[in-house]
């Protein structure tokens, strides 16, 4: 297997920390600051910037920088349509497949990550859904879908990070809940339509009236990120 290069590993960090909502959109991402924390020339790091601006993850502006990408309104109803597209599938597939002690794992790391949606602050919760949704997709076993997936996840990592408000996760708990008791008794399709059902949820918890900015401690971000980055 070939090495992964040095802004292969740079991109995934800096895709990580916005799936976590570490990097909410607008913050913005100076060359300067990032080739000094990463250790690396800021050539590089505009490499970085430029792969992350193809797929829409940046927004780079022309005599002020990189910033992470705000998602639009419409942009955001889109992306949930397409998601609801994909999950509708991949949950039909992994409710007829998976096995025991998956379907154990799934629940406990969906009660533990339910915690996090009723009483964590918003970073937490848009990782924790973001970490169920993947190993979810995972469990389909369809390398397609779950690239495709990926993407549409990281997205709207960006999106609840700019419209979301404190009661979209508590909105969304039930819709869970009973997804998994649906998977656990292998009814596939009605699964897959209350995987429609949660995103609807997800979706409607969101304030696409206006934007929420929020602040980040950058300097802190960039510091987990090279740790990250240095463990590897």
């Amino acid at each position: 297997m070939a090495e992964i290069s040095i802004e292969d590993r740079l991109c995934l960090n800096v895709k990580a920390a916005m799936s976590e909502g570490l990097l909410p959109p607008g913050t913005k991402l100076p060359e300067e600051l990032l080739a000094e924390q990463w250790g690396v020339n800021r050539a590089r790091v505009r490499t970085v910037l430029q792969r992350l601006a193809f797929e829409d993850l940046v927004d780079l502006k022309r005599n002020r920088g990189a910033f992470v990408a705000s998602p639009g309104i419409k942009e955001a109803r889109d992306v949930f349509e397409a998601r609801r597209v994909i999950e509708r599938v991949t949950t039909e597939i992994v409710t007829r497949t998976i096995l025991t002690p998956q379907l154990r794992a799934l629940r406990a790391s969906m009660e533990n990550r339910e915690r996090t949606w009723l009483h964590g602050n918003r970073q937490q919760a848009i990782a924790s859904i973001s970490a169920f949704h993947t190993s979810l997709a995972a469990l389909a076993h369809n390398e397609s879908l779950a690239s495709a997936l990926k993407t549409l996840i990281l997205r709207s990592a960006l999106i609840l990070g700019l419209y979301g408000t404190p009661q979209t996760f508590p909105l969304a708990s039930a819709h869970y809940d009973a997804l998994l008791v649906l998977i656990e008794r292998g009814e596939s399709i009605a699964a897959a339509h209350a995987m429609e059902r949660c995103l609807y949820a997800l979706e409607h918890g969101l304030d696409l009236r206006v934007a929420q900015p929020r602040e980040v401690d950058l300097a802190r971000v960039i510091g987990r990120m090279t740790r990250a980055f240095a463990d590897h």
